[in-house]
């Protein structure tokens, strides 16, 4: 079985797949890919399964060696990965595309310069053991991943076998790469982005003011957001009661207010109950989008409806589709 060695860690990378989903219901949050549609992309690209285990990297990137070498593909935010070989001068990895690495090759990540996290699919996957039906990090809990944490510098990530590699890549010394790529995915504006929302079944808690602000306020990332949540500051946001609320159900994506005005966005390690208020949430189609915000990056909600909801989450599985068609068809 070969390997992915880690010669320097980076700030933050761990082993992720599609999380547990199945669990929400029994407690355990779901954790997986913050990002699953580049996750699945990276998958996809090299032929594995939509959800094999990838590298997660998080705003700065690790230094990977591969003594078998292997096909890889890098997706989501953009680090500016360098491919070192003893023998050959260095070279940049292009993103998007399955990349064919020689055996002993070294890839330096780099700090992200647009988005918030990068993902390294190998073909074959990572083969770390299953924890609860899935090979994703947890970091809270210490369960599945790698050792239940982020990854350290001599770390060997296990890659399982994989059923064949694209056969349209030059072969011979060096890093090999198709001449096509997928459309990157969007990421978010350094500036400003923004996310579509519905409103939730507490939105007509707030002030009558904060309805209106909702919708003309920017919001910043705080620096104490993580993959349970980001931390949204600004112009604090105000109900007129709470009254005693329960711990009701939430969703990944759900906007919550605490009592202190600033919301929290619930990403993919958030539990599956809370008892703040339940102001809005953001549509699964922009959940990628989300994924990518960086702290202190600034952040505007835009109201949409169920049925456009539902119209731009078919669009965006209509172009992944269209996309690895086309990969298939020059294949």
């Amino acid at each position: 079985m070969s390997i992915v060695r880690v010669l320097r860690a980076g700030l933050s990378t761990t082993v992720q797949d599609f999380g547990r989903p199945s669990l929400r219901e029994y407690g355990v949050p779901c954790a997986g890919a913050m990002d699953r549609l580049s996750h699945e992309l990276a998958n996809r690209l090299v032929g594995n399964p939509a959800e094999a285990a990838t590298l997660e990297m998080t705003l700065s990137g690790d230094e990977l060696e591969w003594p078998d070498g292997g096909l890889i593909a890098v997706t989501g935010g953009e680090m500016s990965p360098v491919l070192f070989d003893v023998d050959l001068p260095e070279s940049c990895v292009p993103l998007q595309t399955p990349v064919r690495v020689p055996p002993g090759a070294r890839i330096r990540f780099g700090t992200a310069r647009r988005g918030c996290r990068s993902y390294v699919a190998v073909a074959g996957g990572l083969a770390v053991p299953r924890v609860m039906g899935s090979r994703s990090t947890y970091l809270r809990a210490n369960i599945g991943g790698f050792q239940g944490r982020i990854l350290q510098a001599g770390d060997e990530i296990p890659v399982g076998d994989s059923d064949g590699q694209r056969c349209d890549l030059a072969t011979g010394e060096g890093i090999s790469f198709g001449k096509w790529f997928v459309r990157p995915l969007d990421l978010p504006n350094s500036e400003d982005a923004g996310l579509r929302v519905m409103r939730g079944s507490h939105f007509g808690l707030l002030s009558e003011q904060s309805q209106a602000s909702i919708w003309t306020d920017r919001f910043v990332v705080s620096a104490r957001s993580d993959r349970m949540g980001y931390r949204l500051s600004g112009n604090a946001l105000n109900v007129q009661s709470t009254g005693d609320l329960l711990s009701e159900g939430t969703a990944i994506g759900t906007l919550q207010l605490p009592p202190d005005g600033d919301p929290i966005l619930l990403m993919a390690d958030s539990a599956p109950t809370g008892g703040y208020a339940r102001i809005a949430h953001v549509i699964s189609a922009d959940l990628p989008l989300a994924a990518q915000l960086r702290p202190g990056q600034q952040v505007h909600f835009k109201e949409t409806t169920l049925q456009t909801a539902h119209a731009l989450l078919r669009q965006q599985r209509n172009d992944i589709e269209k996309a690895m068609l086309r990969i298939r068809l020059q294949g």
